[in-house]
């Protein structure tokens, strides 16, 4: 059963197996990693939070969903953009309903149908800025409406952001130290197969066995949902499997292992968080660990 609204931060310390290359600046066949003024180096939270989601998505379609989050799942949750999602869901079917013709009938008569509740599906399309009458005269765009609402349903979403909501994760950017070394390769032709003529480049990476720290801190809206759970099984996979980030993955490099993880959580609004106590001192109570 879904729980209370949870605040939490995750401190989670990798080792990387191998070395790291983030993409910086370039000059002539010399691809550099990226790093501030001051030379220290710097993995985005964009890099973690693209990571992360691969993999979420990658579990998403193993939870056996149903409703409208499994709907979302199986057509959201794989398109990259609006455009793909719209084609995805113009000719999909659930229990051998078609959806966008059930979709047009909850708008027309504002009544429930055997998938849509149509107060749900104005409630969520008047959060998105419609109007009635733009609901009501969708026409062709009502398979981008159908998209939309579905993509409030979207776990992966409600984690990560999607193009109608933020994601209720946030990622700080890590900022690091490490000697570096670098490595010559030369270009192929994927296309034909062979080495290219004159590709020869240079690539900087960082060091191997370095410790590299990340801070995750999120608000889940109930523990035991669909995103709550989505979110622990990606940790649990980290935690086995490890965490590829970065360029040059297909090279071997960017293999990061987890060697700790500490989640500080607390409930909104409760006890010491009431007047801001526990949002001011996040880390006073004993952390919940995860050794891998």
């Amino acid at each position: 059963m879904p729980g209370a609204a949870l605040k939490f931060i995750a401190r989670l310390v990798f080792t990387a197996e191998t070395p790291i290359y983030i993409g910086g600046r370039k000059e002539a066949n010399v691809l550099y990693n990226l790093r501030l003024a001051n030379g220290k180096l710097l993995i985005p939270a964009t890099t973690w939070k693209g990571a992360l989601r691969s993999i979420a998505e990658k579990i998403a379609p193993t939870m056996n969903l149903g409703g409208l989050e499994g709907i979302a799942v199986q057509n959201i949750t794989p398109a990259h953009d609006i455009n793909e999602a719209t084609k995805n869901v113009a000719n999909a079917t659930h229990n051998n309903v078609k959806l966008l013709d059930d979709f047009k009938e909850a708008v027309k008569t504002k009544k429930n149908t055997a998938i849509f509740n149509a107060n749900d599906v104005y409630e969520k399309l008047y959060r998105l800025g419609y109007t009635e009458d733009e609901i009501l005269q969708g026409g062709e765009n009502i398979a981008q409406l159908l998209a939309e609402y579905l993509a409030f349903y979207c776990p992966v979403g409600k984690l990560f952001g999607n193009y109608v909501m933020a994601g209720s994760l946030h990622f700080l950017d890590t900022i690091y130290t490490s000697g570096l070394q670098r490595r010559t390769g030369i270009g192929i032709d994927r296309k034909k197969g062979i080495v290219k003529e004159n590709a020869l480049y240079t690539v900087e990476t960082t060091d191997a066995k370095i410790q590299i720290p990340l801070v995750i801190t999120g608000l889940l809206d109930s523990t035991g949902d669909t995103p709550s759970r989505l979110l622990a099984s990606t940790l649990e996979y980290v935690k086995t499997i490890g965490l590829n980030i970065g360029g040059r993955k297909s090279a071997g490099l960017g293999l990061l292992t987890l060697q700790k993880a500490e989640i500080y959580a607390f409930q909104p609004g409760k006890d010491q968080d009431q007047h801001g106590e526990k949002l001011a001192f996040p880390f006073s109570d004993k952390p919940i660990s995860i050794e891998a």
